[in-house]
């Protein structure tokens, strides 16, 4: 025989592996090596004739006796490497393959979460499955779950970012999208387990502390507080990072977190959920159309948002005197179609949107910050008195915001119209160049930030 049975045993046990590694019934599985094109020494006949091939090996019959030519020679064919179709397992994907079959999976030390999600409420029971199929297959760091015709690229990116921005626990899950396939930050499971105790090194303290307090609202002070003095915004945009996730907000080491909203929405999401507090990463886009997330979260069944992103001073050294309150909990006519544009969406590469899910209005103002600190004002006098008291504050223990909120937009836009005024007031204190603009009508924020000389 030309062919010995080795070479069909061995190709045959190769596909059998090649669908065993998928878990599905798709034999186009050229992702398991991320596209590598990888070789293999595989036997061919050659040309008897020739004898000058120092790698040739003895050809054989079945029962491995050497095979002669008519001249009584034996024939012999060369040894050829050649590169194996991209779609063929490598020998360490064979290996990998083996070893997987006869050991249990990972061994991944992450939080649990035991509350239903309010976007996974909002599913059917197909789009649930779905769900779980892919936190179970993030879980066990599997590449794939089911094949790239299963699904629409708007199916699959629906229910797949669901998971990426409501289970911020999977903290190494990759953003990147390709129907069928999960993609990792990293599937080193010493390591995940190792990033896993530093985030909670954190993550338990600060929900220490919150649970020492009486309310929902003052432990969610809690967190806004740290989140926007511990971090700083960070404008490139990569997938291969963690600034979208939970360990740069809370583990990385570093006195300033380099995270972008994504990573403060999804920090805020993972706090609430260790402190039983029910909430929800939104993901949206600025009105400038940048992609953008935060979090509506539930305070004695009402709902508020809660954008820790755009409270952080972004400052190099964190500082209390410097933190903003101006969406600490609130409601949707603050911000929706305003600031936070397609809310509950997200634009794919093709420029279609997909809806995640509606998130539960929020038309209550009764936890905002400004109310619950007894700082809104309804007239001219008390509101131009109460501004100005701000600019004092600040001016003598140099900080740098000063705010009040207002009552109307009539009233707002009275003091807004004073502004000049106020600027030359804070120039009466020693070493203050002045005040920046940085009043909000949507939510009816008179704020300044005072600069120094």
């Amino acid at each position: 025989m030309w062919k010995s049975k080795k070479i069909y045993s061995a190709l045959a046990f190769t596909a059998a592996l090649a669908m065993l590694a998928s878990g599905c019934s798709s034999s186009d599985d050229n992702d398991m090596n991320n596209g590598d094109t990888t070789s293999a020494s595989v036997n061919v006949i050659g040309d008897p004739d020739n004898s000058d091939d120092s790698n040739a090996v003895t050809v054989t019959d079945e029962n491995g006796e050497a095979v002669t030519g008519a001249a009584g020679n034996v024939l012999t064919e060369p040894s050829v490497t050649e590169p194996l179709p991209s779609d063929t397992l490598s020998e360490e994907d064979i290996l990998n393959a083996i070893a997987a079959t006869e050991t249990s999976a990972p061994q991944l030390n992450i939080s649990q979460t035991n509350t239903e999600r309010y976007g996974y409420s909002t599913l059917t029971a197909e789009e649930k499955k779905l769900y779980d199929d892919i936190v179970a297959g993030i879980e066990g760091l599997r590449y794939k779950i089911c094949d790239e015709d299963a699904y629409t690229l708007e199916e699959w990116s629906k229910i797949y970012g669901l998971v990426y921005m409501q289970e911020p626990r999977l903290f190494y899950m990759n953003a990147k999208l390709k129907v069928g396939k999960l993609f990792y930050l990293t599937k080193d499971s010493t390591a995940i387990n190792e990033m896993q105790k530093s985030i909670d090194a954190v993550a338990d303290k600060l929900v220490a502390e919150a649970n020492g307090k009486s309310t929902t609202y003052e432990k969610l002070k809690v967190f806004h507080d740290y989140l926007v003095l511990n971090s700083t915004f960070e404008l490139k945009d990569e997938i291969t990072n963690y600034n979208a996730t939970i360990y740069n907000a809370l583990g990385s080491g570093e006195a300033q977190g380099n995270i972008q909203c994504a990573g403060y929405a999804k920090a805020m999401q993972y706090l609430c959920d260790k402190a039983g507090i029910v909430s929800m990463v939104v993901t949206g886009e600025t009105n400038q159309g940048q992609t953008h997330a935060w979090n509506v979260v539930d305070i004695d069944g009402k709902w508020y948002n809660l954008d820790t992103t755009w409270d952080d001073p972004i400052l190099s050294t964190p500082n209390y005197k410097n933190i903003r309150y101006n969406f600490f909990l609130v409601p949707d006519s603050g911000i929706h179609n305003i600031t936070h544009m397609h809310v509950g969406q997200k634009k794919l590469s093709n420029g279609n949107y997909i809806t995640y899910f509606t998130p539960p209005a929020c038309v209550d103002n009764d936890q905002n910050y400004f109310v619950k600190s007894g700082k809104v004002y309804s007239d001219f006098d008390s509101a131009d008195t109460a501004i100005k008291a701000e600019i004092e504050r600040a001016a003598k223990d140099g900080s740098r915001t000063a705010q009040i909120a207002v009552s109307s937009k009539e009233l707002y836009k009275q003091i807004y119209d004073a502004k000049l005024d106020y600027n030359t007031y804070a120039k009466g204190f020693s070493g203050v160049k002045g005040v920046n603009d940085e009043c909000n009508e949507s939510l009816l924020l008179i704020e300044f930030d005072v600069i120094y000389n």
